[in-house]
């Protein structure tokens, strides 16, 4: 999630944004021991193996509606609002993880407008702690 919000970033688009988180699940899948590394060399590229426990979209566009409509392709610029909700299913263990985070880019870098909701465990316990 951290690394995925780094990138988003004037100049990049949703597209490329999105094919650099994918790789960085791969990675991380492979180190889950989900697959291995040759069972990425050898996979069939129109269906990757990460698309089993990743199959959906990194971020959607945000504005008048929550899924506001625009182009994958269009270079982001300051203003923009965006999504950012990576997600991490194991269906044979009954486990999805996914948090969304609304994200304004800006020409100093990504900002997260949703920072201070706790996510990590330490935050959660202790809000629980009260």
């Amino acid at each position: 999630m951290k690394k995925a919000i780094s990138m988003l970033v004037v100049g990049n688009t949703i597209d490329k944004y999105h094919a650099e988180v994918c790789k960085l699940f791969e990675k991380e899948l492979i180190g889950l021991g989900l697959f291995t590394e040759q069972d990425v060399k050898n996979q069939d590229p129109a269906k990757p193996l990460y698309f089993k426990y990743y199959m959906h979209g990194t971020s959607h566009f945000m504005g008048m509606d929550v899924h506001d409509v625009g182009s994958k392709q269009e270079v982001l610029k300051p203003g923009m609002v965006f999504s950012c909700e990576p997600g991490l299913y194991i269906m044979e263990e009954g486990i999805g993880i996914r948090i969304e985070d609304d994200i304004l880019i800006t020409e100093n870098g990504p900002v997260d407008l949703m920072k201070n909701i706790p996510i990590e465990v330490e935050e959660i316990e202790a809000l629980m702690k009260k």
